[in-house]
């Protein structure tokens, strides 16, 4: 990549078929879209959506388009400020999140273009692992590093364009909360059983194609992709102990992270580093707290964009102010430095 650019990245809206988050995080992406983009002057803008942007789980390929209509007829001023941000040149991205990995099928992708750039549908990308920038940054949702959210095989999806998208197990606990609980474990224990087997699949040689053809638009080496695709697994026999251990921490109101980087950001930024492609800034979503530090000995500085909707979890102003919303920056000037960090947008700002 080469110029100044301005990268502006937020994640976890859930926005679905209805509205009534209290915080409202479509009508407050509108005004964020009118008054931080659309009013802006200067490099090229690009608008990154790192995942769970909208609320697509457990539908069909026709089901997601249909769920993707509706969430566009409950939200037309977020469509329409979306499309008013194509129309002027801004970039958009969505990277696949747990909650609306059905972006990744080629069906779902292409009617997200249509939808918000009928004239010039390359105005919006759709990301299904992450979004790479060379030596600027990494952005993905963070659900591949967390074993009860991870889909291993996503990219049968958006490469080969299969309907075969899995739930992961705790989307299967979710899915149907009109079952027994017996009938929801039962549920578990299958997306339990696909998963496993979905873990066998990216072992295969089938699967190394997939990756390969990956790394051409992530603009990766294909050793560096492969060594990326390795970082996390599914096991059944620790993914649930760590479950019944998440769930008892929150029961007892305690959380089970603190203010500290995952550990797979980490590997991600050492693993680009060890292959020439080091990045200045890894992002994530996925956890609804919103966070910027080092990652140590790298040079890459991580920051979590948190969430707009309610369930705040962490321990910056979004939690107790409704007004305040997360997002990050990232400038890069023509010689290719960057700039930025974590930022926090009030809806009642002037």
């Amino acid at each position: 990549m080469s110029g100044a650019a301005r990268w502006l990245l937020l994640s976890d809206l859930h926005l679905g078929v209805t509205d009534r988050d209290p915080r409202y995080p479509g009508r407050m992406l509108t005004g964020f879209l009118r008054r931080e983009v659309l009013a802006a002057s200067g490099p090229r803008q690009h608008v990154a959506f790192v995942g769970d942007t909208f609320e697509l789980v457990g539908c069909s390929g026709d089901g997601s388009v249909a769920r993707l209509e509706s969430i566009r007829a409950r939200h037309p001023g977020t469509f329409q400020a979306l499309e008013e941000c194509a129309a002027r040149g801004v970039q958009l991205h969505f990277v696949c999140g747990n909650h609306d990995v059905e972006l990744a099928r080629p069906s779902v992708a292409a009617r997200l273009a249509a939808l918000l750039s009928p004239a010039e549908p390359a105005r919006v990308q759709v990301h299904p692992w992450f979004l790479h920038v060379p030596r600027v940054l990494v952005a993905e949702h963070g659900h591949q590093h967390h074993a009860l959210h991870r889909i291993p095989d996503i990219l049968r999806a958006a490469v080969n364009g299969t309907d075969g998208l899995d739930l992961p197990p705790l989307a299967a606990w979710n899915a149907d909360q009109s079952r027994s609980r017996l009938g929801r474990a039962g549920a578990v224990a299958q997306a339990c059983l696909a998963s496993e087997r979905a873990e066998r699949r990216v072992r295969e040689p089938a699967y190394a194609e997939l990756l390969q053809a990956e790394s051409f638009r992530l603009g990766l080496d294909g050793v560096a992709v492969r060594d990326l695709a390795r970082l996390s697994r599914f096991r059944t026999v620790s993914a649930l102990p760590v479950a019944a251990t998440r769930m008892a921490l929150a029961a007892a109101g305690r959380s089970a992270a603190g203010g500290k980087a995952p550990a797979a950001a980490v590997r991600v930024a050492r693993t680009l580093e060890a292959h020439g492609a080091g990045v200045a800034w890894y992002l994530s979503g996925h956890t609804h707290r919103a966070l910027e530090l080092s990652l140590g000995a790298c040079a890459t500085r991580y920051v979590n964009t948190g969430t707009w909707c309610s369930d705040v979890r962490g321990r910056g102003p979004d939690q107790s102010d409704r007004r305040v919303f997360p997002y990050a920056v990232v400038d890069v000037a023509p010689d290719g430095g960057t700039s930025g960090g974590l930022r926090y947008w009030r809806s009642d700002a002037g």
